[in-house]
C-alpha cells in the first residue's frame, strides 16, 4: 500500500456536505467508528444472545446486528461532557432491562414518553436510528435547529474471538466509535470520534472468548450533523479489530505498535517544489496497542529513495508511547544531494519495549516499516504544502501560493492573504478551497490548517497554528528556490495580514479581525456565523432547570471571549467586505448583516463596514471568495493600501511597509487578554476582574505651541485613556507599530499624566513607552497614583499573565505531559489509567496534539534531574490525582496558597477563602471531584483531575475540554448528581484572580 500526502483529489464535491460547512451530512466513505473496553464483565442478559447468522470467522469480534434503542431524549449543544443524561435519574440506560412496554418521559416525542424499539446495523456496520413517532418539523418551529439538538441511546452485545490470547492469556482489541461523543464498554466510558477523522483506537485487553455489552450514548449535534433536514440524521458506526500477536517470541509485544494509517492527518508530509523540501520535517502517527510502555529509540530511512535521510526531530528527548497511546513522531527529513529523483520512501522504527515481568532481564527491540511514503512534486508557483513546528512542538502543515512579482512590492516585504478554511474540510484533500485563490502580483496566501478540519473553530490551539504557519514561513521560506530568496518583497509580513475565510472560516475571519486588528490590513469573512452561541442556540440545556442565572453566567463567561459581536468595537478603522448568499440556509444571512450593523454603529460610520449579499446563492459556490466585488475589494487593499516609513534600528535604516495611522478616536474592548491581540499598539495584560469585560477607550489629540505654529517637530501629541475593568497593560514595540504610532508627548490614564517628551512636569513621570507596563494600584481611592509605570519583569512569576490566563482549555495551546498518581485505591486506580488514556486520545484526536505519560514516581526523578528547565519548558500538565494520591500534584500546588482544597484521605473538598466577604464551603459527598488549573512555574499551567471516589474522578474527568464550545472555567467541582442534572449537579465554580486567588466576584 502506498501512503501519498494527498488523497486524491475529487473533481466534484457537495457544496452543502463538503465544502467549508459549519455542518457536513456524513455518508459512509467520511465517517468510521471505532471502539475499545477497558475492563472485562459477564455480559448483561438485558441484551440478546449473539445471532446464530453472526460471522464464524474465529479471527473477528462477533457484534450481535440488533441493537435496542431508547429516546429521544432534549439534550443542549455542547452539554454531553456534564452529563446531563435524563435516563440517570431512573437507574441509567446501562441498568435498564428491555421492556417495549416501559416507557419514559421525552417532552420531544407524543404525550410526552418514548419506548424501547430496535434497529438493524446495515452490511457495512452502520446503524441507523430512527424515531417514526416524532414531529421533527413541528417542534423546530418553537426553538429552531436547537430542538433538533437530541440524545438517545442504542446498545448490543459482541464477542472476543477463542483463539486471540497471547501469552497472559488477554486479546488485543481495538476499537472506536464515529459520530458519537462517548460509548461504553460494560460500564467503562470511553472517548468518540465525532468528526469521523477516523485516526484513533481504544485498545482492550479482553479475555478470549468472553462478552460485553457495548452502549453508545447518540447524541445529534446539530453543527456536525445538520439541523434542517427531516428526520434528523442519526447514525453511528463501531469498529473492532483484533491486533494479531507477533510470530517471534522476542519481540511481541514491540510488533503491537502500529504505524495509524487509518483516516485523515496520520502522516503530515510536505510537497516538493521542484527539487527542494518545503519545509524541515515530517510526522507519522504510531499507536501502542500492546499492554507496555514502548520507547521510539531511531527512525531511519528503509526501503525506496535513497536521496533522504531521516532522524528524530529530538534525539535527546525518549519518545516513550503508553499502552493503549497514539504519538505523531516528529522527524528531521533532509535531501541528501542537489536533486530529487524519486519521491517515495519507507521509514524504519527502532522500538524498545522494557518489560513489566520480573523475570525478563533484557529489554527487547524490533524494528517497525512504514508502507511506501509518497512526496508530492509541485512547480514553483503552484500551491503547495509546507510543513512547520506548531507552538507545541508538533508537526503540521499549511498550504502557500507565493507571488508572481515581488519584486514589484513597494516595501521589502509582502502581505500575507490568509484564508481560513470551513468546519470538516481538510485543506490538502480540497481542491475546491485551494484553487478558490488565484496567485496574486504582491501577495502571499497562506491557507493553514487550524490543526484539524475542526480545529478549535480557528479559536486558542487553532489560532496559534495560523501565527505559526505564517511565522514560520516568513523565517524559513520553505520551498521558495535559491534564485528567489533574496528577491526583493519576497518574505511575508506577519504584521499585514488581509483576513477572510468561509463558513466556520468566516467566524475565524471576523475573530481575527476583532482580536487581533493590528495586524489587519482589511478582511472578508464569508458566511460567517457571529459565535458557536448564535449558530446553534444553547437553549436546549437540560441544565438550565437545575441552575441560576449566576452559575450559567459563570459558565458561559468561559466561552464569551469567541463572541465576535462583543470585540466588534476593535475593528474600528479596519476595512471589512463581508459576504452572503441571500438563500444560505447554513449559516443565514442574519449573521453577516448583524455584525455589518454592529460595526457600523461603532464606527459612527455607514460606510465602515460593507455588506455583499448575492443574491439566490447559498453557502458556497464557486468565486464566492474572488469574483469581480470580491477582487476589487483585494486589489483596493492588497496593492494600494501601503505606506512607506523609514525607522532607523540596530541594523541601520530599513524600509517597513506599515498599515494606515491609528484612527483619532477608537475603543478597546477584551474579555480574555490570553487571546486578544494589540489595537493601536496598546496590549492589555490583565484585567481587574477576569472574565468581565474590560474597555479603553482611546482619544489622540495634537497641540501646537502658540510661539511655534505650523512646527509639526513641537506639537504636543497626547493620547488620553479612559479605562473599565483594565488592570495592567503595555505599549509594543514592533516597528510597524512604532511608525503608525508616531511620537507620543504625553500620555494620560484615566486621569494620571505621564510625560514622554522632553519637559516634565510636577504632576507626570518621565517613562520609556515600550520598556515597561502601566499597572493599576488596588485600593486607592484618588485619581492620581492610581495607575504607574513598573520596568520590572518579577512580577509574571506571581500572578496570572498572557500564557496562564485560562480558562481551563488554554491548556491545550501547548505541548501537554500527563502525570498520573501512583496511590490510588484499586477502584480508582482502574479510572485514573482510563481517564489518562482517554485526555491523550482526545488531544491527539481533536487537534493532532502530541501527549506524553508519566507516572508521579518517574516525573519526580525528571524533575530532580533539571526542575528550573522543566518549570521553564513551554509544556502544560495534567495531574490526574489529588495531593495524596499523586506526589506531583502536591508538588505543584505548593507553589501558591490554595483555597479551593481536595483531600481524598480526609473525604472532603473546602473552599477555605481568605476574602472576609465568604465563608469557608465544604463538600463531602461521595462521587464529588475537582477539575481546575494552577500554575505551573512561571509561564505553564497544571490542570489538577481528582475525585474523593472513583465516581468523583469520572465526573471530573468527563469536563476535560477537548473541543470548543465546552463551558469549563478554571476551577469546578462536580457533584453526583451531575450525572441526570447536568451543570445542575455543580457544587462550586469560578475563576481565579489575578494573583491566583479565589475571586468571590467571579465564582458561585
Amino acid at each position: 500500500m502506498k501512503i501519498h500526502s494527498a488523497v486524491a483529489w475529487t473533481a466534484l464535491i457537495d457544496a452543502m456536505a463538503i465544502m467549508g460547512q459549519c455542518w457536513s451530512m456524513p455518508s459512509h466513505d467520511q465517517v468510521v467508528f471505532r471502539q475499545e473496553f477497558a475492563h472485562v464483565k459477564e455480559i448483561s442478559s438485558m441484551v440478546p444472545p449473539l445471532s446464530t447468522h453472526a460471522d464464524n470467522d474465529d479471527s473477528t469480534v462477533k457484534v450481535h446486528p440488533t441493537w435496542q434503542v431508547l429516546g429521544p431524549f432534549p439534550t443542549g449543544m455542547r452539554e454531553q461532557d456534564f452529563g446531563a443524561d435524563p435516563l440517570e435519574a431512573f437507574g441509567g440506560f446501562r441498568s435498564l432491562p428491555y421492556d417495549k412496554d416501559a416507557k419514559f418521559p421525552s417532552e420531544l416525542a407524543k404525550d410526552g414518553v418514548v419506548q424501547w424499539h430496535t434497529t438493524e446495523m446495515d452490511e457495512q456496520g452502520w446503524v441507523h436510528v430512527l424515531y417514526p413517532d416524532i414531529d421533527w418539523k413541528f417542534n423546530q418551529q418553537f426553538l429552531g435547529w436547537a430542538f433538533n439538538q437530541f440524545q438517545a441511546w442504542a446498545r448490543t452485545s459482541f464477542t472476543v474471538p477463542e483463539s486471540c490470547g497471547g501469552d497472559d492469556g488477554l486479546c488485543s482489541v481495538t476499537l472506536q466509535c464515529t459520530n458519537v461523543g462517548d460509548f461504553y464498554v460494560d460500564n467503562d466510558r470511553l472517548s468518540g470520534d465525532w468528526y469521523g477523522y477516523g485516526l484513533t483506537r481504544h485498545t482492550l485487553r479482553l479475555q478470549p472468548g468472553s462478552q460485553h455489552t457495548i452502549s453508545v450514548r447518540v447524541v445529534h449535534e446539530v453543527r456536525i450533523f445538520g439541523g434542517i433536514t427531516y428526520p434528523p440524521p442519526s447514525q453511528f458506526m463501531c469498529e473492532f479489530v483484533v491486533v494479531p500477536r507477533s510470530l517471534a517470541a522476542s519481540d511481541r509485544h514491540v510488533t503491537m505498535v502500529q504505524v495509524v494509517k487509518e483516516g485523515s492527518g496520520s502522516y503530515v508530509l510536505m510537497d516538493a517544489v521542484d527539487d527542494i523540501l518545503a519545509g524541515q520535517y515530517i510526522s507519522v502517527a504510531l499507536r501502542n496497542a500492546g499492554p507496555e510502555r514502548v520507547v521510539v529509540k531511531s527512525v531511519a530511512i528503509a526501503r525506496g529513495s535513497q536521496q533522504f535521510k531521516a532522524a528524530l526531530k529530538d534525539m535527546n528527548r525518549p519518545i516513550s508511547l503508553f499502552p493503549s497511546t497514539h504519538r505523531p513522531i516528529a522527524i528531521l527529513l533532509e535531501r541528501i544531494g542537489d536533486s530529487i529523483d524519486t519521491l517515495e520512501f519507507s521509514l524504519e522504527f527502532e522500538l524498545e519495549t522494557t518489560s513489566s515481568d520480573a523475570n525478563v532481564a533484557e529489554n527487547r527491540r524490533a524494528l517497525l516499516e512504514t508502507d511506501l511514503i509518497s512526496i508530492d512534486r509541485r512547480t514553483w508557483g503552484e500551491p503547495y504544502k509546507y510543513t512547520f513546528l506548531d507552538v507545541d512542538g508538533t508537526v503540521h502543515y499549511a498550504a502557500a501560493i507565493p507571488p508572481s512579482d515581488p519584486s514589484s512590492q513597494p516595501a521589502d516585504s509582502a502581505p500575507v492573504l490568509v484564508a481560513l478554511h470551513g468546519a470538516g474540510v481538510e485543506v490538502a484533500q480540497s481542491p475546491f478551497w485551494l484553487s478558490e485563490y488565484q496567485q496574486r502580483e504582491r501577495t502571499w496566501i497562506v491557507l493553514p490548517t487550524g490543526r484539524t478540519p475542526w480545529g478549535y473553530d480557528w479559536h486558542g490551539a487553532s489560532i496559534k497554528n495560523v501565527f505559526s504557519a505564517i511565522q514560520s514561513l516568513a523565517e524559513s521560506l520553505p520551498g521558495v528556490p535559491e534564485i528567489s530568496r533574496s528577491v526583493p518583497g519576497m518574505v511575508p509580513d506577519p504584521e499585514r495580514l488581509f483576513m477572510a475565510g468561509h463558513s466556520n472560516g468566516g467566524q475565524g475571519a471576523w475573530y481575527m479581525v476583532t482580536h487581533f486588528p493590528d495586524l489587519a490590513i482589511a478582511a472578508t469573512p464569508v458566511a460567517g456565523y457571529v459565535n458557536i452561541k448564535q449558530y446553534v442556540p444553547f437553549l436546549g440545556w437540560l441544565s438550565n432547570s437545575y441552575t441560576d442565572a449566576h452559575l450559567r453566567g459563570i459558565l458561559e463567561s468561559s466561552i464569551a471571549e469567541f463572541d465576535n459581536d462583543v470585540h466588534i468595537p476593535n475593528t474600528v478603522g479596519v476595512s471589512i467586505l463581508a459576504r452572503t448568499g441571500s438563500i444560505d440556509d447554513n449559516v443565514p444571512p442574519f449573521s453577516s448583516r448583524k455584525m455589518v450593523r454592529l460595526g457600523q454603529e461603532n464606527a459612527h460610520n455607514l460606510s465602515a463596514i460593507s455588506l455583499s449579499e448575492v443574491p439566490e446563492r447559498g453557502h458556497w459556490y464557486s468565486g464566492i471568495m474572488h469574483d469581480e466585488v470580491m477582487q476589487a475589494f483585494l486589489k483596493q487593499h492588497l496593492h494600494d493600501n501601503t505606506v512607506q516609513t523609514s525607522i532607523s534600528g540596530q541594523d541601520g535604516s530599513k524600509t517597513v511597509a506599515v498599515h494606515p495611522p491609528f484612527p483619532s478616536a477608537f475603543e478597546i474592548t477584551v474579555i480574555n487578554p490570553a487571546g486578544m491581540g494589540s489595537k493601536g499598539g496598546i496590549q492589555i495584560e490583565q484585567l481587574r476582574i477576569p472574565y468581565r469585560k474590560g474597555t479603553i477607550k482611546v482619544r489622540i489629540t495634537e497641540d501646537s505651541p502658540e510661539h511655534d505654529v505650523g512646527d509639526n517637530a513641537s506639537k504636543t501629541v497626547t493620547w488620553t485613556l479612559q479605562t473599565t475593568n483594565i488592570r495592567r497593560l503595555r505599549f509594543l514595540d514592533s516597528p510597524s507599530l512604532q511608525a503608525r504610532r508616531g511620537r507620543i508627548s504625553k500620555l494620560i490614564i484615566d486621569g494620571v499624566h505621564f510625560s514622554l517628551g522632553e519637559h516634565s512636569y510636577p504632576e507626570v513621570s518621565e517613562v520609556n513607552l515600550t520598556s515597561g507596563t502601566f499597572v493599576q494600584l488596588s485600593g486607592l481611592s484618588s485619581t492620581k497614583n492610581r495607575w504607574t509605570f513598573n520596568t520590572l519583569t518579577d512580577w509574571v512569576a506571581t500572578e496570572r499573565h498572557r500564557e496562564t490566563y485560562g480558562p481551563a482549555i488554554q491548556l491545550l495551546e501547548k505541548r501537554v505531559v500527563i502525570v498520573v498518581g501512583t496511590q490510588f485505591d484499586s477502584e480508582s486506580a482502574a479510572v485514573a489509567d482510563r481517564i489518562i488514556k482517554i485526555v491523550a486520545h482526545d488531544i491527539y484526536l481533536y487537534g493532532r496534539g502530541d501527549v506524553e505519560v508519566f507516572t508521579d514516581e518517574e516525573y519526580l526523578v525528571h524533575l530532580e534531574r533539571s526542575q528550573e528547565e522543566v518549570e521553564q519548558d513551554r509544556t502544560n500538565i495534567v495531574l490526574v490525582g489529588d495531593s495524596y494520591q499523586n506526589s506531583v500534584t502536591r508538588h505543584v500546588l505548593a507553589q501558591t496558597d490554595q483555597e479551593v482544597i481536595i483531600d481524598s484521605q480526609k473525604g472532603v473538598v473546602s473552599i477555605q477563602a481568605k476574602s472576609v466577604i465568604e465563608t469557608a464551603s465544604e463538600f463531602q459527598e461521595p462521587g464529588t471531584g475537582v477539575l481546575m488549573i494552577r500554575p505551573w512555574g512561571t509561564s505553564n499551567l497544571a490542570m489538577v483531575i481528582a475525585g474523593l471516589d472513583a465516581q468523583g474522578l469520572e465526573t471530573a474527568a468527563r469536563l476535560f475540554p477537548k473541543r470548543t464550545g465546552l463551558l469549563v472555567p478554571d476551577w469546578v467541582i462536580t457533584g453526583p448528581e451531575m450525572s441526570w442534572k447536568g451543570a445542575g449537579g455543580i457544587l462550586a465554580a469560578g475563576y481565579w484572580g489575578n494573583h491566583w486567588e479565589y475571586q468571590p466576584l467571579m465564582s458561585v
